[in-house]
């Protein structure tokens, strides 16, 4: 099956901002009301669902651009190749950067699953995108399922600017060539 394949059989379309392709396949019907947030404290307004999942899909030469969301998000991986994911944790941490290879070979390291933290810096792309890999992608493509909980909502989406991808290169210089992959350019095509 080809990317083109899989994206008509599910009917997946461009996502927004970050890039690559998506169909959201779940809202929970329950709500978390507005007067929850001021309890835990994490400056939100309005309700929520508690969780949303869709597919996603990279093709060979795009990627996940660095963004941050409010909830946690558990990536689980379908079919094709592996992705690497960069996870830059917040400031005030003692944790740093962290790339996870996302996929099914489980003897090269990779993972059919990994849950990225709210707040924390995250970007992907196929493993064979990668600055300086000699590995090559077999099928082009990742599909990939993503579980938002609580649920995904625009207002808790933040695409890195250029200002922010510059502090998190002096910050974690060892991912300079990767934030810099990931860091979107205004007028390129994210899709």
């Amino acid at each position: 099956m080809t990317a083109d394949d899989v994206a008509r059989e599910l009917g997946l379309e461009p996502l927004p901002f970050e890039g690559g392709y998506f169909r959201e396949t779940y809202r929970a019907p329950g709500v978390i009301p507005s007067s929850a947030w001021g309890e835990v404290g994490d400056g939100r307004e309005g309700e929520r669902n508690f969780a949303t999942q869709i597919y996603y899909m990279l093709r060979t030469g795009q990627n996940s651009a660095l963004h941050r969301v409010a909830s946690d998000e558990c990536f689980h991986f379908y079919l094709g190749d592996p992705v690497v994911q960069l996870v830059l944790k917040g400031e005030g941490t003692d944790e740093g950067a962290k790339r996870v290879r996302i996929g099914a070979d489980l003897a090269r390291g990779e993972r059919p699953q990994h849950v990225v933290a709210a707040g924390d810096w995250q970007g992907a792309c196929l493993a064979s995108d990668v600055p300086g890999t000699d590995e090559s992608a077999r099928h082009g493509f990742a599909l990939l399922g993503c579980t938002v909980a609580p649920g995904f909502d625009w207002r808790d989406f933040e695409l890195v600017t250029a200002e922010q991808a510059a502090g998190l290169k002096r910050r974690f210089p060892e991912e300079a060539g990767l934030v810099g992959l990931l860091t979107p350019v205004e007028g390129r095509e994210r899709a």
